[in-house]
C-alpha cells in the first residue's frame, strides 16, 4: 500500500469514528437544516486544513518540545466540549424554531462552532501530526503536503455531506422531533464525556 493511501485510510477511519464532530454535525443536522449543517461542517473543514497545516509543519515536534503547550490545550479544549455538552444537557425545551434560528445569523454561528469544535480538541493535532510522520517522508515537499490536506477535506467533505443528506430525510427527522429531548441530553452527555477524557487522558 502507497502512502498516500495508507494516509487517507488511516484518515477514513478516523473521521468515521464518531466523536465530538460527528456529534455536533448531527445535532445540528436533526435539529436545523442541511443548510445550517452545511455552515457546520464548512467550519469543521477550515479546522481541518488549520491541523492539517499545523501537523505537516510539525506541531507533534512542538507539542513534544512543549509539553505543557499541549496539556493546557487539552484542558482548554475538553472543558470547552464539555461546555456545550453541558448546555445540551439543561437547555429548556421549546419550539424548534425559537431553538433554533436558521436565519443569517445562524449560518455564521454555526460556522464558529464547527470551527471551534474541531479546533478544541489538541487530539486532533497530535493525531495528524502521527500520521504525517508515519506516512510522509521526512523531507517531503510542500506540494505532497498540501496533497495531503486536500485528501483530508475530501474525505471528511464528502463523509460528512453524505451524513447530513441522510439525515435530512423526513421519516428521520419525525422520529427525532418526538424523541428529541432524549436525544438532546444523550448527545450532551456524549460531549460532557468527550470533554472530560480530553481534558485528563494522557
Amino acid at each position: 500500500m502507497t502512502s498516500v493511501a495508507t494516509f487517507a485510510l488511516l484518515w477514513m477511519v478516523a473521521v468515521v469514528t464518531p466523536g465530538p464532530n460527528v456529534l455536533l454535525i448531527t445535532g445540528t443536522a436533526l435539529d436545523s437544516s442541511r443548510r445550517v449543517a452545511a455552515w457546520t461542517v464548512a467550519g469543521v473543514l477550515v479546522g481541518t486544513v488549520c491541523w492539517g497545516l499545523a501537523g505537516f509543519f510539525g506541531v507533534g515536534l512542538l507539542f513534544g518540545a512543549a509539553p505543557w503547550l499541549y496539556v493546557g490545550l487539552k484542558i482548554a479544549g475538553g472543558t470547552y466540549i464539555a461546555y456545550l455538552g453541558a448546555k445540551l444537557i439543561f437547555r429548556k425545551s421549546g419550539p424548534l424554531d425559537d431553538a433554533i434560528a436558521v436565519g443569517r445569523g445562524s449560518g455564521r454561528r454555526a460556522f464558529r462552532r464547527g470551527l471551534t469544535t474541531q479546533l478544541s480538541n489538541p487530539k486532533s493535532g497530535a493525531f495528524v501530526a502521527t500520521i504525517f510522520a508515519a506516512t510522509m517522508p521526512r523531507e517531503a515537499p510542500l506540494s505532497a503536503g498540501l496533497a495531503a490536506i486536500a485528501i483530508m477535506v475530501t474525505i471528511s467533505g464528502g463523509f460528512y455531506g453524505l451524513w447530513i443528506w441522510g439525515l435530512g430525510r423526513d421519516w428521520i427527522r419525525a422520529r427525532y422531533l418526538r424523541a428529541r429531548r432524549a436525544v438532546e441530553r444523550a448527545t450532551g452527555a456524549l460531549f460532557v464525556l468527550f470533554g472530560i477524557n480530553i481534558a485528563i487522558s494522557r
